[in-house]
């Protein structure tokens, strides 16, 4: 179950039965509901940080989990991830950049608070496409950061075209006038 796709799943699932069985239920059931996955998480997230606290003289050990896209956003949802948000939005920028600049395009990471968790990123093309793609590059870049920074509250998208480049024209400079062949 460590395919990124079926976490989400399994994440939108936990939503929709939340959501569901808070509609469906009376105030008092649904305090002993939220209660109940309140235990079970703090439960879990001490579990994580005894992990933590287990593998500590062991970096190497650490990073891997911090790596792994389920472990990783535990570790960011419990606050035990050993680097802080904007090391991880860094990361992720970079990370992102060589998949956007094969299309063309360049990515920078361009505003960052992290007291808000937010980041802008700008993204800057070349102009050739149409505007859709432009919103596509847009999407794709928003959805992938915020795959790899769940605790992020606002993640900017800025789309910029760079100066389409002006052509040389290259050949013999034209002669002054009078001085050319007769």
């Amino acid at each position: 179950m460590s395919d990124t796709s079926n976490l989400h799943a399994v994440g939108a699932r936990i939503e929709a039965l939340l959501d569901e069985l808070r509609s469906s239920t009376e105030g008092r059931v649904w305090m002993r509901v939220e209660e109940l996955v309140r235990l079970l998480t703090e439960l879990y997230g001490a579990g994580i940080a005894r992990t933590v606290e287990l593998v500590e003289d062991s970096p190497d050990v650490l990073r891997r989990l911090a790596r792994d896209d389920l472990v990783g956003n535990l570790l960011v949802l419990h606050d035990l991830h050993p680097d802080d948000f904007e090391t991880r939005a860094a990361a992720a920028v970079e990370a992102l950049a060589p998949s956007v600049g094969k299309g063309g395009a360049q990515l920078e990471l361009t505003g960052f608070d992290p007291a808000a968790a937010a980041l802008a990123v700008t993204v800057t093309s070349t102009g050739s496409g149409c505007g859709s793609t432009s919103e596509t590059l847009r999407t794709s870049v928003h959805d992938a950061l915020a795959d790899a920074l769940p605790d992020a509250e606002l993640i900017e998208v800025v789309m910029e075209s760079a100066p389409a480049p002006t052509p040389v024209r290259l050949g013999r400079k034209p002669a002054p006038a009078g001085m050319g062949p007769p």
